[in-house]
């Protein structure tokens, strides 16, 4: 049976100084679909708020093509000795080794059994462009999907690692682009026994414009509730292809 996970970033989310506020919200997310959090630090004490919740791990880096090669060559032995082999996933995040297709498709080449979280909201704005434009482009994208075990769900521009409005008529080209990219990772990616996880990640200001009719809050959940039931569909629907 296919599934679908949905998790919810803490990102721009005051905790309170004893994490009251999180207290109060994550029951909140549970009855919202959620069933994990992103973009925490102090993990004992989550854990005590929310001891029910699974632990995946995004991690952000940068260097050189070279230094990233040996970087991630060196980190399936620490997740070894962690206990987080095949629970760590590195980000496509501007400012790291990652930052964009063609530095992650020669990191990849070198490093094959590298998991990636996709967050191409990034890529398209260091490369100001969507990513089906070129041929370059897609195969890249092509060769880098298979390696994607977290989807980070953000539309973003050209010029704008976020939409304030996804489902606004001015966004149709990039929320094309978006979900036709999403569906790849799925359509490639889906397993019955490894469930699909992703997480709306839209969050405050700067990343979110100033002035929206929105709020980040509002934008994160309602699209994580859009997105839910087609990635769910597309998931089982890859899964009865290869059966």
């Amino acid at each position: 049976m296919a599934s679908v996970l949905r998790f919810r970033t803490a990102w721009g989310i005051d905790p309170g100084t004893s994490y009251e506020n999180w207290a109060k919200w994550f029951p909140t997310l549970k009855a919202q679909g959620y069933v994990d959090i992103t973009d925490l630090n102090d993990l004992p004490s989550i854990r005590r708020i929310a001891d029910d919740a699974g632990l995946e791990v995004n991690v952000l880096e940068g260097w050189t093509v070279d230094e990233a090669v040996e970087f991630y060559s060196g980190t399936f032995a620490i997740d070894a000795e962690l206990g987080l082999t095949g629970k760590v996933s590195h980000e496509t995040h501007r400012n790291t080794a990652l930052f964009n297709p063609y530095s992650t498709a020669a990191v990849l080449r070198r490093v094959p059994n590298l998991r990636i979280t996709a967050d191409f909201s990034h890529w398209v704005v260091v490369c100001e462009r969507l990513l089906d434009t070129h041929e370059e482009d897609k195969q890249i994208l092509s060769a880098v999907i298979p390696h994607v075990t977290h989807i980070h769900a953000r539309m973003g521009t050209t010029q704008s690692s976020q939409c304030p409005d996804p489902t606004h008529e001015v966004f149709k080209e990039e929320r094309r682009f978006f979900e036709t990219v999403w569906k790849q990772i799925i359509d490639a990616t889906a397993t019955a026994s490894e469930p699909i996880t992703f997480v709306p990640e839209y969050g405050p200001y700067p990343y979110h414009p100033f002035g929206s009719q929105k709020t980040f809050s509002e934008v994160a959940d309602s699209e994580g509730a859009r997105l839910h039931p087609s990635f769910e569909t597309y998931a089982k629907a890859a899964i009865a292809s290869r059966s």
